[in-house]
């Protein structure tokens, strides 16, 4: 497992990375109505704010199968966010 602050640089970078990635398509596409587009970035946002809580605050601290299960969940939460950039086109 990486650690915590390896996981929450990731988890920030894809946040940019997707975020820059919406304001290249509105200024790409400027006759289209971006309310789709102002939607996936609050979700990104929300969803951000989400995982970084969960690092944050982990449910067991002691028991170590049950933390690494929970990380993995995060991880794959975190691949999840890329889906949302599916609903703009």
């Amino acid at each position: 497992m990486a650690s915590k602050r390896d996981l929450k640089k990731s988890i920030n970078k894809l946040t940019f990375e997707l975020i820059s990635e919406c304001f290249s398509y509105k200024a790409f596409h400027p006759k289209k109505k971006h309310n789709k587009t102002d939607a996936a970035m609050a979700n990104i946002l929300k969803t951000r704010n989400e995982l970084i809580n969960k690092i944050n605050h982990p449910i067991a601290k002691e028991d170590y199968k049950k933390n690494r299960t929970y990380y993995r969940e995060v991880i794959k939460d975190q691949k999840d966010m890329v889906s949302v950039m599916d609903t703009l086109a």
